[in-house]
């Protein structure tokens, strides 16, 4: 199995870049998931609500909470930590780069741990 989710694909204010972004991510994890569901016994992870964003910075605040539940989830199957990937200001550019680079390392991992 392969990723399609192309780390850091987009640029600071790359609205479309960011779309697309959220796209293979949102796949991305449906692959984790999978790879869980798999196994035997099969571990049911929910699905979190990440493949869009809406409503400006509440609804940011509630992707960026329901994607740090689902990384919990997660994390404790492939031995992974990471950051609390729910508290960064997506409008401070420097925030959002130190983001992304820990994000990436993290699904790094994850693609890893979970043949992906």
């Amino acid at each position: 199995m392969t990723s399609e989710f192309q780390l850091n694909t987009f640029s600071f204010g790359d609205a479309a870049g960011n779309g697309a972004w959220l796209v293979s991510h949102y796949r991305n994890h449906l692959q984790y998931n999978a790879s869980l569901a798999s196994r035997s016994p099969p571990i049911e992870i929910p699905e979190f609500q990440i493949l869009t964003v809406e409503g400006g910075k509440l609804g940011r605040q509630t992707w960026l909470n329901d994607h740090q539940s689902w990384h919990s989830l997660i994390r404790p199957f492939a031995n992974v930590t990471g950051i609390d990937l729910s508290t960064v200001d997506f409008d401070n550019e420097a925030d959002f780069y130190a983001w992304i680079d820990a994000h990436n390392q993290e699904h790094q991992l994850l693609d890893i741990v979970f043949n992906v």
